[in-house]
């Protein structure tokens, strides 16, 4: 992975960032540190230039890790998201808006800004709990309910009244329809999707891939005896 050099000690867990001066020293022990994601070596070479080999790196405004997984991207997304709704929150409280408009301006210029790549993140339990946490957080404060009625308020109730979608269902619509893109493409991006990956994997459950978050989706969906290939009939079944 190409960025900022972090790393960590394989036995203590501490973190320092580091120079090109610097010792490969863990801030807690002072000991021979290593990547964060287990990679032996500190650069590769890549024709004539030298690469650093680090943890994560950030890409079009989302932390990408060598370890797999989105929760980076997630935390960058909602950070972003409550940036925009700060912004725009004296707008969504206005009077003269009504609630189906503030809904409008709530998904296109914060949901947008929280969902942005998530049609490639193989979203966790945890991923999107806090994706929902978050989502439906704001929902509360553009329909000014009170703290004392959280707990008697119904999010879908909520979601009706500004006329938006289930976060899960959004998500789940974007990540088919950006399948159905890879499966009918004939480049680069079909072969990465049917590529594999040599070597053995270490103790545990692995991480759930893209691909297979995506076939649940397919299935719960009743679409995995639709072929991506027939746009027509595709696009009706994801929508």
């Amino acid at each position: 992975m190409l960025g900022c050099k972090k790393w960590v000690h394989k036995k203590c867990s501490g973190l320092k960032r580091l120079t090109k001066d610097s010792d490969f020293k863990c801030s807690r022990c002072q000991g021979t540190a290593r990547p964060i994601d287990g990679r032996p070596q500190s650069e590769v070479q890549v024709g004539s230039d030298k690469l650093d080999v680090v943890a994560s790196f950030c890409y079009l405004g989302d932390m990408l890790s060598a370890a797999g997984g989105c929760d980076l991207a997630t935390t960058t997304r909602v950070k972003t998201a409550w940036k925009n709704f700060k912004e725009l929150l004296p707008v969504l409280l206005s009077r003269h808006l009504s609630y189906k408009t503030r809904g409008h301006v709530y998904s296109t210029c914060v949901r947008s800004a929280m969902l942005h790549a998530s049609k490639t993140w193989p979203l966790t339990k945890p991923n999107l709990q806090r994706l929902q946490r978050n989502d439906r957080a704001m929902i509360r404060q553009i329909c000014n309910v009170k703290p004392e009625d959280v707990a008697t308020t119904r999010s879908n109730e909520l979601l009706t009244l500004l006329g938006l979608e289930d976060l899960n269902l959004i998500l789940r619509e974007r990540r088919l329809r950006w399948y159905g893109h890879v499966e009918r493409s004939r480049e680069a991006i079909k072969t990465a999707l049917d590529m594999q990956v040599t070597g053995s994997r270490g103790k545990g459950r692995p991480r759930m891939t893209w691909k297979q978050v995506t076939e649940g989706d397919r299935k719960d969906w009743k679409l995995s005896t639709t072929d991506p290939h027939d746009r027509n009939t595709w696009r009706s079944g994801v929508r």
